[in-house]
């Protein structure tokens, strides 16, 4: 019996083998797939802005994780992904940017995902014209809470009618020897018109600039004439006879001198008795006495009015009755009327 109870321990120790052997296989089946496993998974945090959350999965594809953690992703958003070793992820997502527009008093929030003020302006749809202009330029790459602005920008042609003022000419004249301290006005002025045309610039509806085109004078200012005193200055422009000079009120190479009283006068008529025209230097004489058309050089007695060089080319009612007397032409009324009466030497020529 003894030998009996020897094979039945020898058959349990190899039946407790083989299950032994059979466990240690499922062992190792089970930890190679494991292994597996845990080689294929992927670790990922994906945060949006304060939330975030942490998975496990056996892809790698961002948008299958960010749609497995229950992220939602823009087509502003941009995502920002760092792989490490071990299978790890970390994915942030980066919201749009936020801008504002403003354009013709309109201010438009745009959600950018990185862009330029160019983008921002499609976005927002607004277009510039030819001339308009942003700030900041169009290429400036925008940061979270910039703001762009549109400037409208418009050329216009405008035309303006302008004064212009007039001025003061004073005139010199012997004739107030008299009155040396005062002065006359012999004419008063007048403005003229200027038309002025400018190629003006507006910014926003304001002028900013503007650059002359054109300057039409619609009409000439005309200044007004102040009679003032000079010493020896003649009242005349006529010209002296080729060859004759003046010393001490004294012409040279003179035929006759003659004492007489000059007058004043002045007309509005453009030529005298004889034909001949009306202007400073011309006189009003007796034709008897002074043929028409006779050069002269006329000086007060003591030298200190001087009505120059003058022609004879009128006459008049007191020239005939006084052949003594000689009226002197003004080209103003007010300076006949301050002529009055002055006793002169008449050097005569011809």
């Amino acid at each position: 019996m003894a030998e009996i109870k020897k094979e039945k321990a020898s058959v349990f120790t190899v039946s407790g083998l083989v299950r032994a052997v059979y466990s240690l296989c499922m062992l190792a089946l089970v930890l190679s797939m494991s292994a597996v496993l845990y080689l294929r998974t992927t670790v990922a945090k994906i945060t949006d802005g304060e939330k975030s959350a942490v998975i496990l999965s056996t892809t790698q594809n961002e948008q299958s994780l960010m749609s497995m953690a229950g992220f939602e992703v823009k087509d502003t958003d941009t995502l920002l992904s760092t792989s490490f070793s071990n299978n790890y992820i970390d994915i942030t997502i980066r919201g749009g940017i936020d801008v504002t527009v403003t354009a013709d008093g309109v201010q438009t929030a745009v959600k950018l995902k990185n862009g330029t003020v160019q983008s921002a302006l499609k976005e927002a749809g607004v277009e510039l014209g030819e001339y308009d202009y942003t700030e900041p330029s169009l290429h400036t790459v925008l940061k979270p809470g910039d703001g762009v602005v549109v400037h409208r920008v418009e050329y216009v042609v405008n035309s303006y009618e302008e004064t212009i003022p007039h001025g003061t000419t004073y005139k010199q004249s012997s004739l107030l020897f008299k009155r040396t301290k005062k002065s006359y006005t012999l004419s008063e002025g007048s403005n003229g018109k200027k038309t002025l045309t400018y190629t003006e610039r507006y910014v926003d509806g304001e002028k900013t600039q503007r650059l002359l085109r054109n300057t039409v004078v619609n009409k000439q200012p005309v200044d007004t004439v102040v009679l003032t005193y000079g010493a020896g200055v003649p009242v005349s422009n006529v010209s002296a006879p080729a060859g004759v000079t003046v010393t001490n009120n004294v012409p040279t190479g003179y035929s006759r001198v003659l004492s007489m009283s000059a007058t004043g006068y002045s007309s509005k008529s453009g030529k005298g008795a004889s034909g001949l025209g009306l202007y400073y230097g011309t006189v009003a004489v007796n034709p008897n006495v002074i043929p028409y058309g006779t050069k002269m050089y006329i000086v007060s007695e003591d030298g200190r009015f001087v009505y120059g060089w003058a022609i004879a080319t009128d006459t008049g009612t007191a020239m005939m009755e006084y052949p003594n007397y000689i009226d002197l032409f003004y080209e103003t009324y007010t300076e006949s009327v301050l002529n009055g009466r002055i006793a002169v030497n008449v050097y005569l020529y011809g």
